[in-house]
């Protein structure tokens, strides 16, 4: 079995565990990595997501918005758009798939669905992840988009809405409380780029992604 996968100006290492372009190395998160060398390992193969979730969560309810937000997480470290990807290729209701190939012209594919676009990110210790519009539930059940398995958090923690480069934080009832900086919130509350969130015994960085996001990220 190879140890390396070469693809466009990028390198994925499987005994590093590194993704590089050319020598830098690109930022992922550990979830993102084992999900990007699955499709590599079966491309050009499209993957249906049940199956996919499979393979990252054995024996593990999850949401299909943690395989989207992982999706986006790859496409904004690969710097591949959704709308005219070169590397991972949405294949409508039905899955994902990976192909190295030069991006098509506009008009191209046209009927393909869009994937989601990340508008912000998180980040902590532990990982990373994208964050897409819609409701993502912070905290320890395993259906929950942003999973933090530890006592300290509750199963259901807080609420991040996100609306294009816009988010609020909402505690849930949650045992411990949700922080932003230093203070408490009980009510929704609007989150800036760089704010330090704190879930329990975990610190989160908020982070919106620009337009120019991609490139400072590699």
């Amino acid at each position: 079995m190879s140890r390396r996968f070469s693809f466009g100006e990028f390198v994925l290492d499987r005994d590093t565990r590194e993704l590089r372009r050319e020598r830098r190395v690109v930022s992922l998160s550990p979830k993102a990595f084992q999900l990007l060398e699955i499709l590599l390992e079966n491309q050009p193969k499209a993957m249906a997501k049940g199956m996919l979730q499979d393979l990252l969560w054995p024996n593990t309810f999850v949401v299909e918005k943690n395989l989207a937000n992982l999706v986006g997480e790859i496409r904004e470290a690969l710097g591949d758009p959704a709308g005219n990807p070169r590397f991972v290729r949405t294949v409508p209701r039905f899955g994902y798939a990976f192909r190295d190939a030069p991006a098509t012209t506009a008009g191209e594919g046209a009927g393909a669905l869009p994937g989601p676009i990340p508008r912000c990110r998180l980040t902590w210790a532990a990982g990373r992840a994208a964050l897409c519009d819609g409701d993502h539930i912070v905290g320890r059940a395993a259906d929950a988009e942003l999973l933090l398995d530890s006592p300290s958090v509750s199963r259901r923690h807080a609420l991040i809405r996100v609306s294009g480069s816009q988010a609020t934080l909402e505690d849930l009832g949650s045992k411990n409380g949700t922080f932003i900086g230093s203070r408490r919130i009980d009510a929704p509350t609007p989150l800036a780029d760089g704010d330090a969130i704190t879930v329990g015994a975990f610190t989160l960085t908020f982070e919106v992604i620009h337009a120019h996001g991609v490139t400072e990220t590699l």
